[in-house]
């Protein structure tokens, strides 16, 4: 894989501007991710990513300020082993989950 990070936690701090927001928006990331994740394990088991995988994985990247995740969409935009390029996606949305999660734990305001 690469050595870039997961989140650029600075970046999606200051796209949001309100903790309480980014909060909220991390939350229903995290609602949604087990599916996400879901299909893109399809994906590779398919040997193939479909354009609106592809286009939905590009918006994740962006939204998320994800460098990882938008190097292996970049990766997989002109891949000709798309099952391997596929698993590094899967890596880096694992390790964007798994920061997510913890990012809310230590950051719960119950």
């Amino acid at each position: 894989m690469n050595n870039l990070e997961n989140i650029d936690w600075f970046k999606l701090k200051a796209q949001f501007g309100n903790p309480l927001l980014l909060q909220h928006w991390l939350g229903d990331y995290l609602n949604g991710a087990e599916q996400e994740l879901s299909l893109l394990k399809q994906a590779q088991q398919q040997q193939r990513c479909s354009a609106g995988l592809l286009m939905q994985l590009q918006g994740l990247a962006s939204l998320l300020c994800s460098p990882s995740l938008t190097h292996c969409v970049k990766q997989l935009k002109h891949s000709q082993a798309p099952a391997d390029d596929l698993q590094a996606c899967i890596t880096s949305y694992q390790g964007i989950t798994a920061e997510v999660t913890e990012y809310l734990r230590a950051h719960s305001v119950d």
